[in-house]
């Protein structure tokens, strides 16, 4: 029944209020938000996906909570598939004064274990456990929107990424003209070093602090029983395939290294490691948080097969057969 008379609320909100031309947002004398992710991306809008959104309201000389509705505090601002825009039950009106905003997404992950809120009065930190196996991992970002009146559009929230994200990926490049076979992957893995345990940082910016202890990852890339044929002009996104991409805590000292299991084009059953040495590649200060590499193994005919392992930064989920990635 509570949500049945939310709905109705919501319904009539959007009726009731002015709507951005661009967007179907509700409007009006309640505070909204709308998120943006990078240039043009949004934050995922499944039903029930959320992120919680606290905020201070400074009238005068005063400054207090603006979702006191909310036993800590925080809104837990979920996507409403049936209206179409994020959410939340308990409604706050706009005052004068102004107002600062700060969230994160997602609002829940793995009931908090793997992420904290810690109530500091005048400040909130995230605490963050990063976590070891692929299909646990996400993106975690924050967004703050700060100094702002009372306004009939909604608050906009523009959240970026406090991890990095890393895919793996392999690629023939052998022209597709060419009349050689390929080669069969039979399986691959990947082994990443270094990997912080934990972080925390202020939500509003104003600090943070990566754990010195460290968390050793392994993951399995293929799946599959019978391998797969990287054929000439084929590419192959093993992350992509697995469903999802390896999301890290910035740190210099995170170091990978990678075994491909193929068959060649003479039905040989050999294996790629990177390194070549057994060693570690080191990502340095490659990488940063809200970037997104690829580890991308490339290969030609040959006896054996040549293989190299380029880290590609700005990564589009898409390899260019013919672009040097030196």
């Amino acid at each position: 029944m509570k949500k049945a008379l939310y709905l109705l609320l919501v319904a009539a909100l959007f009726v009731g209020c002015n709507r951005d031309k661009k967007k179907d947002e509700p409007t009006g004398p309640f505070i909204f938000f709308e998120t943006r992710v990078g240039e043009s991306g949004n934050l995922p809008q499944r039903e029930g996906e959320a992120f919680g959104v606290f905020g201070y309201h400074s009238s005068e000389e005063s400054l207090s909570n603006v979702f006191t509705g909310y036993d800590d505090r925080i809104a837990q601002v979920a996507w409403d598939a049936e209206a179409g825009a994020f959410a939340y039950e308990k409604l706050v009106k706009w005052s004068g004064g102004t107002y600062s905003f700060y969230a994160y997404y997602p609002y829940a992950y793995k009931n908090q274990v793997r992420l904290t809120v810690v109530d500091n009065v005048r400040y909130k930190t995230l605490q963050f456990v990063q976590p070891c196996e692929l299909d646990e991992m996400l993106d975690l970002m924050t967004a703050s929107a700060e100094l702002v009146a009372k306004t009939p559009e909604p608050v906009r929230l523009q959240f970026e990424s406090k991890l990095f994200a890393v895919d793996v990926v392999i690629a023939n490049y052998d022209e597709m003209s060419t009349s050689v076979p390929g080669l069969t992957i039979v399986d691959a893995e990947i082994d990443f070093t270094g990997v912080p345990q934990s972080m925390e940082f202020d939500i509003d910016g104003t600090g943070s602090n990566i754990s010195p202890e460290t968390v050793d990852i392994n993951a399995d890339l293929y799946a599959g029983s019978e391998g797969f044929e990287l054929t000439p002009g084929k590419e192959y996104s093993f992350t992509k395939e697995m469903g999802n991409s390896f999301y890290l805590i910035p740190d210099a000292g995170i170091k990978y290294s990678l075994a491909i299991e193929y068959i060649d084009e003479e039905g040989e059953r050999d294996i790629y490691t990177y390194p070549e040495d057994g060693d570690w590649a080191s990502l340095d200060d490659f990488v940063k948080a809200g970037g997104r590499y690829a580890i991308l193994i490339d290969t030609s005919s040959g006896t054996p097969y040549p293989f190299k392992a380029t880290l590609v930064a700005d990564w589009e989920d898409k390899v260019d057969i013919d672009n040097d990635f030196n």
